[in-house]
């Protein structure tokens, strides 16, 4: 059964039951330009307490916004009640959420008319003309951009993550309030910029929303973004394909991890970044594919338009880790090694044996660490 399938057995039970309750936002927009998706959101005329009572198995993930969390057969759905939004007095969150509104209160709230749309029993519900801008592949905001952006400047950036994703193009009265309400950016947590920014580095058309981003000066509200920088990673041949990869591009033509720093993503993410930006600029070799963890040599095959796999070069490798050195720390104390030494004899076997310059066999390490000692000695 498919997502879509769950979804629709939560409504119908919902209607049973004398509520309302519609397939609502991005999936809705998914559906009408073909697909299916696999992430969807329902709204519901109940409030959330009736929605719990109809599905034990149901989560209030965030009750004071109306939401709870459906689990049908382990799949999870956020099922929200109609609401209406209070004025955003920081540019973030409403001030007050009212619950037990209409539909169409609800989908006014919402901030692109492609993701006010409903879908129930078949019909879909198109209020603010989604679907003819859909058609138009035009991005506009349901009504004044202005007040939306006003309410939640993070919307600026959704625009051009969406721009970027979809290959459509900006309203002009959606260019000209982004320009004019760029600054608000400075009030949003950086962390949900950067989430923004990186599926933006991901679209297809990324190229064409960071221009954009540039032309309207949103660049400079966000940190160590200058034109030049920019303009660098637009005009590198290497596509991410993957936020990673993005990440990787940005680091590398600012020639400095620490171009990150600011961005507040995870650790892991950072030096997976920072590994992939010198591999632009080492390339591969034997070693290099060795110690590379498989994820990112994969990105950077992928990026660099090769037709070899990650999988295909580590399997022809003499040893995957170090753990399969026919060699290890207590046979580097038998021959006599201790401290420091005992770590920079591994490493030197364990390279030696990944370039083929040594066989992976006890006797031939221990022969080999023997004279490696001898060496060291006489130095």
């Amino acid at each position: 059964m498919t997502e879509w399938e769950y979804a629709k057995q939560i409504i119908k039970k919902i209607n049973d039951h004398g509520g309302e309750a519609y397939i609502v936002g991005g999936a809705v927009r998914d559906y009408v330009r073909g697909t299916l998706p696999d992430d969807i959101d329902i709204a519901t005329s109940l409030l959330p307490e009736d929605v719990m009572k109809l599905f034990p198995k149901s989560v209030p993930t965030g009750i004071d916004h109306g939401t709870v969390t459906v689990i049908l057969d382990h799949h999870p759905f956020e099922v929200t009640t109609f609401r209406s939004e209070g004025t955003y007095s920081d540019s973030r969150r409403p001030d007050h959420v009212s619950l037990g509104v209409t539909l169409e209160e609800d989908m006014l709230r919402r901030d692109f008319t492609m993701n006010a749309m409903a879908f129930h029993d078949g019909n879909v519900v198109d209020l603010f003309g989604g679907r003819l801008d859909l058609e138009a592949q035009i991005i506009r905001t349901v009504g004044s951009p202005y007040e939306r952006f006003g309410e939640d400047a993070l919307r600026i950036m959704r625009a051009f993550r969406f721009m970027s994703q979809l290959d459509f193009t900006l309203a002009d009265d959606v260019r000209s309030a982004a320009r004019t309400l760029g600054h608000k950016l400075q009030d949003i947590a950086m962390e949900r910029i950067a989430i923004e920014f990186e599926k933006l580095m991901t679209g297809p058309a990324y190229r064409r929303a960071l221009t954009d981003l540039v032309e309207l000066g949103i660049h400079q509200y966000l940190p160590d973004v200058s034109k030049q920088l920019v303009r660098r990673v637009i005009a590198d041949r290497r596509a991410p394909v993957n936020a990673v990869g993005g990440w990787a591009l940005f680091v590398y033509h600012a020639g400095d991890i620490r171009w990150l720093t600011p961005w507040k993503r995870s650790n892991a993410l950072k030096r997976e970044a920072g590994v992939l930006a010198n591999l632009f600029d080492s390339g591969l070799d034997t070693f290099t594919v060795y110690e590379t963890d498989q994820a990112t040599l994969e990105t950077y095959l992928r990026m660099t338009g090769s037709t070899e796999s990650s999988d295909a070069l580590k399997r022809v490798l003499p040893i995957q880790s170090r753990r399969e050195l026919r060699f290890d720390g207590r046979d580097a104390l038998q021959v006599g090694a201790s401290g420091a030494r005992i770590k920079h004899l591994l490493a030197d076997l364990e390279r030696r044996v990944v370039l083929g310059e040594l066989a992976n066999e006890e006797q031939t390490l221990r022969e080999e660490a023997i004279m490696w000692l001898q060496r060291e000695e006489r130095s």
